[in-house]
C-alpha cells in the first residue's frame, strides 16, 4: 500500500475507485464491500460494479480519472486476508473471475494509470458473509484509504 500512499494524499489527482466482485460468494465480495465504505471526496468517485465491471468502461472513462484502482479478490497464494496494492501490468489474471475479462486486459481501455487493491480469500462458496481474515482486511483497507 506503500507504494499508492503519495496517489492517495496527493489532493490534484482525480481517483476513481472500482469495488468488483460477487457479493453472493463469500469473500470475491470483498471489492464491493470496501467501495461501499470509502469516503466520497471531491476528487475521489466510487463505482461499485461488482461482478459486471465490463458494462462499467464508459462510466469510467466519463469520469476523467487520472488514476483508476480496482478492489478486487485476487488469489496470491497467499495466507487468506494477505492484501497488496499493485500496478495492473502485475496481475497475471489472478483475480477471482466473477468477471469476464481479465482485469489486466480490461486496463487497456483506460488511459489512466491504473492500480489493484487485491485480497487474498478464504472461502468463494456461495454465501453473503466476509470470511473473518477478509473482513480484518478490508476493515484495515478503508481505514487507510479513508485516513487520507
Amino acid at each position: 500500500m506503500d507504494k499508492i500512499k503519495p496517489l492517495l494524499s496527493n489532493e490534484n489527482l482525480r481517483i476513481v475507485f472500482a469495488g468488483i466482485g460477487n457479493v453472493l460468494r463469500s469473500d470475491d465480495g470483498v471489492g464491493p464491500f470496501i467501495a461501499r465504505e470509502i469516503k466520497s471526496r471531491n476528487n475521489r468517485i466510487v463505482i461499485i460494479p461488482e461482478a459486471g465491471v465490463e458494462r462499467y468502461i464508459s462510466a469510467i472513462n466519463r469520469e476523467k480519472p487520472d488514476v483508476l484502482i480496482f478492489i478486487d479478490c485476487v488469489n496470491f497464494e497467499k495466507e487468506p486476508g494477505y492484501w497488496k496494492a499493485i500496478p495492473i501490468e502485475k496481475v497475471i489474471d489472478s483475480t477471482c473471475h466473477s468477471h469476464n475479462i481479465s482485469l489486466n486486459k480490461l486496463s487497456e481501455f483506460f488511459d489512466s494509470e491504473t492500480w489493484v487493491i487485491g485480497v487474498q480469500p478464504a472461502d468463494l462458496r456461495v454465501g453473503e458473509q466476509l470470511s473473518e481474515p477478509v473482513a480484518g482486511a478490508a476493515r484495515e483497507i478503508i481505514s487507510l484509504i479513508n485516513s487520507y
